[in-house]
């Protein structure tokens, strides 16, 4: 059985009516009523209190974020300051380093210098003896004593039939040298010498835009270089006067040969032989220059050989201002009046006029004999013995040494004589040779000073 449905009907809200507590008897009763004003106040109270506690929390939340941000900021800028320092700092030493290879640079420079001085000095000593020992020999480098020139060789055949001067045959120019000590480019007294010592030791002076340092190395190797290129120019200089002095005495040796060629043919192929002088020469170098010297004191030792065997030969002149009257060879003998070979030269000289040996050696007779009347027989060096025959007076003895000049005794007319006169041989071996070529000999051989 369906029930009918009951009506809805609408709710209404109870009114409610102010609660009021219940009060004692006499009590005071206060009443408040809240505006909407007082709710905005609240709410915006609470809303700063929050958000304050919020910003405090955050803050102390994000406060160990800033600083480990700032921290970061500030060791990435010490890093930065750091590397740049290190960068200056690592060119500084670049610097620094270059500064001191370049000082050790000049400093070996300065050592290699004084070494090329030592050497330099040392050399000094043995080509200035060089030159005595050759203006000694009479080879000068002065204007004063012109250098020979030098010759072109010939053999020895060529060399003995050499007949007085030929100028047909020589070539060439000499520069004559006017101070010698100074030419060979070694410093004396009163020159000016470089100490590289005071290289290292320059002050600096720098100037805009260039460090002092590097300043100071260039100025240092410019003086360095200056020093070499002296040096260098008086090894070149030293080495060409030692060349000069080489050709000058080889070709005294040549002159002396050659002089005295034709009258000793085997003396001289053996003092040749001796020698063994010239060749070309070589560029000059610092190398090659012991070799260079080796051979100018190898030159002025045969010069010394050489000159010492023709200073023994009888080249001087028995008489002086003697006329010859007979020469050497076949003639009519004055006596017998027949061809006879005659074995000297006759000097034609005033009674007692004085007669001299023509070279060093050892009387062997001084008497009486024969036709040659008084004679003097003296022995030379070389196998060489030379007779003065016709002497009025003797003036040496059996034994004495004699040297070049000496007087031995004084022209006369003894023994097979036609008048006063000086009977003069050269024999060698026993063999009789000519004197007038002894005598040519000794004439060209003066004109060399010897």
């Amino acid at each position: 059985m369906q029930q009918r449905p009951e009506p809805t009907r609408p709710y209404r809200a109870s009114e409610s009516r102010p609660h009021q507590a219940a009060l004692g008897k006499g009590a005071h009763t206060s009443t408040y009523s809240v505006r909407p004003v007082h709710l905005i106040c609240g709410a915006l109270a609470c809303v700063a209190a929050t958000l304050t506690v919020a910003g405090t929390i955050g803050y102390y939340v994000l406060r160990s974020d800033m600083i480990a941000e700032a921290s970061a900021e500030r060791t990435e800028l010490v890093l930065e300051y750091q590397d740049h320092i290190d960068r200056l700092r690592a060119e500084i030493e670049i610097l620094t380093s270059r500064q001191m290879v370049d000082r050790e640079t000049v400093e070996i420079q300065v050592m290699d210098v004084l070494r090329r001085q030592q050497d330099l000095n040392q050399r000094h000593a043995i080509v200035a003896d060089l030159v005595a020992r050759a203006e000694h020999a009479g080879i000068y480098l002065s204007d004063g004593k012109p250098l020979p020139p030098q010759k072109p060789s010939i053999d020895a055949r060529g060399l003995a039939s050499l007949e007085g001067d030929d100028s047909t045959a020589i070539g060439g120019e000499s520069e004559l040298i006017d101070e010698p000590v100074k030419a060979l480019g070694l410093r004396d007294g009163t020159s000016n010498s470089f100490d590289p010592l005071t290289i290292l030791q320059q002050p600096t002076t720098g100037s805009s835009g260039v460090p002092g340092g590097l300043k100071k190395n260039s100025e240092k190797q410019a003086a360095l270089d200056a020093v070499k290129a002296h040096i260098s120019e008086m090894d070149v200089e030293s080495t060409a006067a030692v060349d000069a002095i080489t050709v000058a005495t080889e070709s005294r040796i040549e002159d002396i040969l050659g002089i005295t060629g034709s009258i000793t043919p085997g003396l001289n192929t053996a003092l040749r032989k001796n020698t063994a002088i010239g060749g070309p020469f070589q560029p000059i170098t610092e190398e090659n220059f012991p070799d260079r010297l080796q051979r100018a004191n190898n030159a002025l030792t045969s010069l010394r050989r050489v000159t010492f065997t023709a200073l023994r030969l009888p080249v001087k002149r028995p008489v002086r201002n003697g006329s010859v009257s007979s020469s050497y060879g076949p003639r009519v003998d004055p006596f017998l009046r027949r061809l006879a070979m005659h074995t000297g030269i006759d000097f034609k000289a005033p009674y007692g006029a004085r007669v001299f040996a023509t070279a060093p050696g050892t009387v062997l007779s001084a008497k009486r004999k024969g036709g040659y009347g008084k004679m003097v027989e003296i022995r030379h060096a070389n196998g060489f013995v030379t007779r003065y025959a016709h002497l009025s007076r003797i003036q040496v003895a059996e034994g004495d040494h004699v040297l070049a000049g000496d007087l031995i005794g004084n022209v006369g007319s003894t023994g097979r004589s036609t008048g006063p006169h000086l009977h003069y041989e050269i024999r060698r071996h026993d063999k009789p040779s000519n004197p007038a070529s002894f005598l040519a000999a000794g004439d060209r051989l003066a004109e060399l000073s010897l």
